[in-house]
């Protein structure tokens, strides 16, 4: 199979799409983005690990991630955006900005859309155990934001 020029732009389009909802925190843009019947399989061994297959789940999902980036913790762009056959991939680099030191990383996006909709998702990191000592850590970290961010300001 083949992918047309119309097709491969309408599917980076839509990644386009999800990552500036993202970035913006616009849930309901995002919302727009999902398949009524889609999947994400969020990786890692943290409170936020697991497969989400209700809209509602995945929203309330990105929801809390959205929170990093809001906070200004979580810094990404996109690097590329790859089409093949059935999968439309995409590789981020990022930082994670914490009080202590900040964290870079990467990761690969591995989509399957449909009719211009997210149908599933998969997120691979490249550093999965950095990732989830920051979920593990991110309640404990929650707590002192607060307290760094007047420090910094006075």
């Amino acid at each position: 199979m083949t992918n047309s020029i119309d097709d491969i732009e309408t599917r980076k389009s839509v990644i386009r799409e999800y990552w500036a909802a993202l970035m913006a925190s616009d849930m309901p843009r995002f919302r727009k983005l999902l398949a009524p019947d889609a999947v994400i399989h969020y990786p890692g061994q943290h409170y936020l690990s697991g497969d989400y297959r209700t809209n509602d789940d995945i929203v309330g999902l990105y929801t809390r991630l959205t929170k990093f980036i809001s906070d200004g913790v979580f810094v990404g762009e996109v690097l590329d955006i790859t089409t093949g056959d059935i999968y439309t991939s995409v590789v981020i680099r990022y930082e994670i900005r914490m009080p202590i030191k900040t964290l870079k990383g990467r990761a690969i996006g591995l989509f399957i859309l449909e009719d211009g909709k997210i149908k599933e998702y998969w997120l691979h990191e490249w550093n999965q155990h950095m990732i989830n000592w920051v979920f593990r850590s991110s309640r404990w970290f929650g707590w002192l934001m607060p307290i760094f961010s007047r420090k910094k300001r006075a």
